[in-house]
């Protein structure tokens, strides 16, 4: 049967209204959020506001850097789980999103609220020492710290830090006891350790090396399976005498728990893009980053595999904020 005028009119008048439905379905139609749940200023801020022109780019859409520091990373990780699972709140996390659930009670979410969408960057530690120690390698290190049972004081930015956990998960596999001493930051524990008030240190590749190349330290090894390109000198740790030590903190993109896995792959597609550029590349390998592009899957498997282990150091260690 063939088409009445008043079917014409009808569909004449349907047909704009689908469109408009269908556009307003394509995603990102709208500017999109990224919750960095720590200050500005830190790796997790930088990195995220370093790729953040990129994402741009990817998607079409401004892309809005938002700091909602407080609680370790709680705050903001809480704020992220509850937003509206639509794919327009990001959240741009590192390895701390993994330990919080088993340090602090009632924290406000779990990790399993998130989709993962993709790891980014991972950087190791660096074992760094006192040059007033009387040691010069690892491997005199390892000896000296196991004959001093708990008079060896390592130092960390606080109690629950990746530094504190990286300096337990050491005691337990390498068969030390140093003691812990937590501080309030990264540099109030950088001038101890200069200072002569600790002896030990798990730092980051930048202020290592500098530290290192001036004297003031002595760099040992790094966590990382291998070693890392800003210190090619430095053996790993796992190398050096600890093959089941391989550690890094990483920095990765996941969304509220029912974000449609479209979308999901829409933010996967544009962070890989975001990590091919070469000035992006360029400033992530100078800071010690790793570029660690990855799958959901494989992102969800290292967190799963991650979880379970810090939760065995944290429970084992007695640790609890």
């Amino acid at each position: 049967m063939g088409l009445t005028r008043r079917d014409f009119f009808i569909g004449a008048a349907v047909l704009p209204l689908s469109r408009s439905v269908f556009a307003q379905d394509k995603f990102p139609s709208h500017a999109l959020s990224i919750i960095v749940p720590f200050p500005p200023g830190g790796s997790n801020d930088n990195i995220a506001r370093l790729m953040a022109p990129q994402l741009y780019e990817a998607l079409g859409q401004s892309v809005v850097v938002e700091n909602r520091g407080g609680a370790g990373g709680a705050i903001g990780a809480r704020a992220a789980a509850r937003s509206n699972p639509d794919g327009y709140t990001m959240l741009f996390h590192s390895s701390t999103l993994i330990v919080q659930p088993s340090l602090v009670n009632d924290i406000g979410y779990k990790f399993r609220d998130f989709v993962p969408v993709s790891l980014l960057t991972e950087a190791p530690l660096v074992l760094e020492i006192s040059p007033k120690l009387p040691v010069k390698n690892f491997a005199e290190f390892l000896k000296f710290a196991r004959s001093k049972n708990n008079q060896i004081f390592y130092g960390s930015a606080g109690h629950g830090s990746t530094q504190h956990l990286f300096g337990e998960l050491f005691n337990k596999l390498a068969g030390t006891h140093m003691t812990h001493v937590p501080f309030k930051g990264n540099g109030p524990a950088t001038n101890a350790l200069l200072g002569g008030e600790i002896q030990v240190m798990f730092d980051i590749v930048p202020v290592s090396k500098s530290l290192g190349e001036s004297g003031k330290v002595r760099v040992l090894a790094v966590t990382s399976k291998a070693r890392n390109p800003m210190l090619p000198g430095t053996p790993s740790i796992s190398e050096a005498g600890i093959p089941e030590f391989v550690f890094t903190f990483w920095q990765g993109m996941s969304l509220p728990k029912g974000t449609p896995d479209p979308i999901v792959q829409v933010w996967l597609e544009a962070s890989k893009s975001a990590l091919m550029n070469k000035e992006v590349q360029g400033k992530l390998h100078a800071q010690g980053y790793q570029i660690i592009s990855s799958s959901p899957s494989e992102f969800k498997e290292r967190m799963d595999k991650e979880f379970n282990l810090w939760a065995s150091v944290i429970a084992e260690a007695g640790i609890k904020i």
